[in-house]
């Protein structure tokens, strides 16, 4: 993880923290990054091994979401303890520290929102439709949170009542700072929780999977059923607004499309391995030379308007891969 120290901080994340400043809807001018103070670094050292000394497991699962690490100078905050923006991958501020615990738990907390965040672009999170009307209201603030920003904290709050935990377990409770919320975030993600089982039908898959398991249900959500559709014999290609990019370490396909927003598909297994060959021909594949196991693979490809089919009566071209249809 880095930490911005150089003295030009402040003119290259000056636009980042005048956004996140915004966003928290703190008054004031947007704060100034701490640089040259050779004991804060020592504490964020300190933080970041708590972390990985009492929590592993959260340690690996949250902070490889969180790549730059930004201590405020106090003086210029305005009490901001820690912040971090969807705008803005990766990057956490925090206030300066006093302990290492108080940076272990900021990373925990803002760590927890950065993997949301890229759980939310890369999973079914939320539907379109979700309704507007339906707000949170906390019991411990005058807040009201809509159905997304009450997810993104039932997950903070979940991450953190398991970082709480492991803190008692480690007999270290009494390091909790005064401003600390691991003494509330059981009861917290309890309530936010709660909430959001009535609020299920907003929810997309993996959202409503995330939800259950972190509250510890036995009832989980139904598994998604395939797609069945039949597929009809033709040629099928790769719809021509598509661009497609493989993780080399994983062999996972992120398929795109430009839009309003635009639309991510995160593919594995067969379904990425078809569509890599289905960009490899650039007139398309016909039906008899796509293996009959994968014939519902190409079905949900269709069903997601990832691959196209040019029908039974196209002829793909030789040259760019268009088709003509017969009578045209």
């Amino acid at each position: 993880m880095k930490l911005a120290t150089a003295d030009r901080a402040d003119a290259v994340l000056g636009e980042a923290l005048r956004v996140i400043h915004a966003q928290s809807l703190s008054g004031g001018r947007p704060p100034r990054v701490l640089t040259g103070d050779d004991e804060v670094l020592a504490v964020v050292r300190a933080g970041l091994d708590k972390v990985r000394e009492v929590s592993p497991a959260l340690a690996d699962d949250l902070l490889a979401h969180v790549d730059l690490l930004v201590v405020l100078d106090p003086a210029t905050s305005g009490g901001l303890i820690s912040a971090s923006s969807r705008l803005f991958p990766g990057l956490v501020l925090i206030d300066r520290p006093a302990s290492a615990h108080e940076v272990a738990e900021a990373l925990i907390h803002e760590g927890a929102h950065q993997k949301f965040f890229d759980l939310a672009v890369t999973r079914n999170f939320l539907g379109a439709d979700a309704a507007e009307e339906r707000t949170f209201r906390p019991s411990w603030s005058a807040a009201v949170w809509p159905v997304e920003q009450a997810v993104a904290a039932f997950h903070a709050y979940a991450c953190l009542a398991q970082f709480a935990e492991d803190v008692r377990a480690s007999g270290e409770e009494t390091e909790f700072g005064s401003n600390s919320l691991l003494r509330h975030a059981r009861a917290r993600a309890t309530e936010i929780g709660h909430w959001l089982r009535g609020a299920e039908e907003t929810l997309e898959f993996d959202a409503r999977w995330l939800l259950h398991t972190l509250l510890c249900d036995e009832d989980e959500p139904a598994t998604v059923q395939p797609v069945t559709r039949p597929v009809s014999p033709g040629y099928y290609t790769l719809d021509p607004l598509l661009r497609i990019a493989r993780m080399e370490t994983t062999g996972r396909v992120l398929a795109g499309r430009p839009g309003d927003p635009p639309e991510l598909h995160w593919l594995d297994g067969d379904a990425a391995d078809l569509v890599v060959r289905l960009s490899r021909a650039p007139s398309g594949l016909s039906l008899a030379e796509i293996e009959s196991g994968l014939r519902p693979v190409l079905a949900a490809l269709c069903e997601a308007t990832v691959v196209r089919a040019a029908g039974a009566g196209g002829v793909p071209s030789s040259s760019d891969g268009s088709t003509h249809r017969k009578g045209n």
